[in-house]
């Protein structure tokens, strides 16, 4: 990153504040419910999705493509499928990651 203020927005991606669960929260979230064979794997990719997205959403408001309401979709849609099991979490991740993909070319 490359300003000071753009690595302080992205701890509070990362770490969440009082009032938002940050990224750290959500990869536990969904984590915790995997089969104990199927964590590392997630934690490994929804931590490389995460540092994608919070270096974007980071950046200067005028320059950045991906806003605070986008993290919100993606974080809900995290949110619902978690229940769902492990096939609609890594699906979930694979179409968050494409689109993330897409708004950074």
């Amino acid at each position: 990153m490359s300003s000071r203020e753009e690595r302080q927005w992205y701890k509070k991606f990362y770490d969440g504040t009082f009032l938002v669960k940050g990224w750290k929260h959500r990869v536990k979230e969904v984590t915790d419910l995997m089969p104990d064979e199927k964590k590392a794997d997630v934690k490994k990719r929804l931590e490389a999705l995460g540092e994608k997205m919070g270096r974007e959403w980071a950046r200067d408001n005028n320059v950045r493509r991906i806003d605070t309401a986008t993290l919100q979709k993606w974080g809900e849609s995290l949110q619902k499928i978690k229940k769902n099991g492990f096939t609609a979490i890594d699906n979930k991740i694979i179409e968050i990651d494409r689109e993330v993909d897409e708004m950074l070319v």
